[in-house]
């Protein structure tokens, strides 16, 4: 136990070395840091509650998701009789539900048919059987069409999971932000974003909804008339639709059904016009819809084709000829950053619901730094503690020994949060103030039993021997229940839970490797070059 190749002497310093040239770069000016390898310019990620941000709660808006979800059923059975040759009276959206009323008891049966064939399985792949929609026949011609329980769930679910992958990529679209996005509840989400200076962009970007589509212009846009119903009754052809300019022109009548969507879009930037040189943002789309818009621009040339985002016309070109490829460019009144902007949005997508932010906390930098110095002077307070302890209780060379590891141990740690990237809070801080004191345990339990040795006789290689050894197995046991505890926390828990779970875990895994086989390390050598008759302990 006390014998240490030169290969293991060599990997455990090498181990503690490494952990010093991690922890090194928190101690260092930030110009300093920058000269260093890529590898050691990591540092501890300070949270909201060190180093100040935004706070904010947000809560989707399912009322007008479940709305879009009957709209869209509605249009689907329009289609799908509009196929079978099926003539309605009327297909509507009521009460929660799309009703109808065929014209013709006769085509019931094909109907209810076309309505079975569109309430498909939720989950493929799952053995759970509940489908989209539920279909019951009203009298000889009605019909009511509702959607079902499981798929209003599973529609919330997924509504909420793309507003928060969309907002990640919105606010944080390097990754470099050590933010929080996490469901809160039913409908609401929770966002927390350290070290936030500008509010209110942060704001605007929640706020875009960023819905792009490209639609056919009809013919109905040249007769001033039509024109005139769409603006001021609200009344457009069938299948058609009126969206405004963005530049406050009168807008445009345009198909309303579109295949082409800002979910085609691979990837978009802004550029310059290659030949007037004004702000615009480019597009390419995605291999499918690259094949749709070639197609439809060569069935179209000549007609003119509408950029609509969040139900603005950007702009209306003339089809001069086929777009293959699927790339091309938006123009409009765009200045650099308003393109920037816009090629952001676009590339994060849009939002598949409205959010309302409903609670919103700024944490100021002030209040950060006070929470740093009373962590650094509890971690202080709580180490000179532990320190007096331990020489008090097992002299100078063992009290010294077990102090050395707690040192490493705390190194350790910085330097595995450094390299993990982790984000440091309150409760993370906590966890290793907790980690100090339960550092020293595994060293109370070896020097103990090397007590009890030595008052039974035992010389003091012998000692120090049996006292490592029989104490393995109880640190051991001891350390894995903690962790198992402080997994648990992580998987279960979120945000500052996790924080504090994640700092438990690291010095838990650092206190066992300075505690068993750092000190014991340190034992051995003090034991080798001094060969004491006894043991001060």
């Amino acid at each position: 136990m006390l014998f240490f190749s030169r290969w293991k002497v060599t990997l455990i310093l090498g181990a503690v070395l490494l952990g010093i040239l991690f922890a090194l770069p928190n101690a260092l000016p930030s110009d300093v840091r920058s000269k260093l390898p890529a590898p050691m310019q990591r540092t501890l990620n300070l949270g909201l509650d060190l180093q100040g941000g935004a706070h904010m709660l947000l809560e989707v808006d399912l009322t007008s998701v479940m709305e879009q979800a009957l709209d869209n059923e509605r249009e689907n059975i329009r289609i799908g009789f509009s196929d079978e040759r099926i003539r309605a009276e009327f297909i509507r959206v009521e009460d929660n539900a799309v009703v109808g009323r065929l014209r013709d008891a006769a085509d019931m049966p094909a109907a209810m048919s076309v309505l079975r064939s569109q309430s498909e399985l939720i989950d493929q792949t799952s053995l759970n059987q509940e489908r989209t929609t539920s279909v019951e026949q009203q009298g000889d011609k009605g019909f009511r069409v509702e959607i079902t329980e499981a798929n209003i769930e599973a529609i919330q679910t997924r509504t909420i999971a793309q507003s928060i992958n969309v907002l990640r990529r919105r606010i944080d679209p390097t990754g470099t932000t050590e933010m929080t996005l996490a469901r809160e509840g039913d409908d609401r989400i929770l966002l927390q974003i350290p070290g936030a200076k500008n509010i209110d962009e942060i704001k605007d970007r929640i706020n875009k909804t960023a819905n792009l589509s490209f639609h056919l212009v009809r013919k109905e846009s040249d007769s001033d008339a039509m024109i005139r119903a769409a603006v001021e009754n609200d009344r457009v052809p069938p299948g058609a639709a009126y969206f405004p300019m963005q530049d406050g022109f009168s807008g445009l009548i345009v198909d309303k059904r579109t295949r082409i969507t800002g979910e085609c879009l691979k990837s978009s930037s802004e550029g310059l016009h290659p030949q007037n040189n004004y702000p615009i943002v480019n597009f390419n789309f995605n291999i499918k819809c690259a094949r749709l818009f070639g197609d439809m621009t060569a069935q179209n040339i000549g007609q003119r084709f509408a950029v609509v985002l969040d139900n603005e016309i950007i702009t209306a070109p003339r089809i001069n000829g086929a777009i293959p490829g699927g790339s091309g460019f938006i123009e409009g009144s765009f200045t650099i950053q308003s393109a920037r902007d816009l090629s952001l949005l676009l590339n994060a997508g849009a939002l598949p619901a409205k959010l309302i932010i409903v609670e919103e906390r700024t944490v100021s930098a002030e209040l950060g730094n006070d929470s740093i110095q009373a962590g650094k002077i509890a971690s202080i307070l709580g180490l000179v503690g532990v320190g007096l302890f331990m020489w008090l209780s097992y002299g100078l060379r063992f009290g010294t020994i077990a102090n050395l590891a707690l040192s490493v141990n705390i190194i350790l740690i910085a330097a595995a949060l450094s390299l993990f990237g982790a984000t440091l809070t309150l409760p993370g801080i906590a966890g290793i103030i907790l980690t100090i004191g339960m550092a020293v345990d595994a060293n109370v339990l070896i020097f103990e039993r090397i007590r009890e040795e030595v008052h039974v006789g035992r010389p003091p290689v012998n000692a120090i021997e049996t006292g490592y050894r029989r104490s393995l197995a109880p640190i051991l046991d001891a350390n894995i229940t903690t962790l198992i505890a402080a997994v648990t926390l992580y998987f279960v828990g979120s945000g500052p839970i996790r924080g504090f779970a994640v700092t438990l875990a690291i010095g838990i895994v650092m206190s066992v490797f300075t505690a068993v086989i750092f000190a014991r390390l340190l034992t051995a050598t003090w034991l080798r070059r001094s060969r004491p008759k006894t043991l001060p302990i």
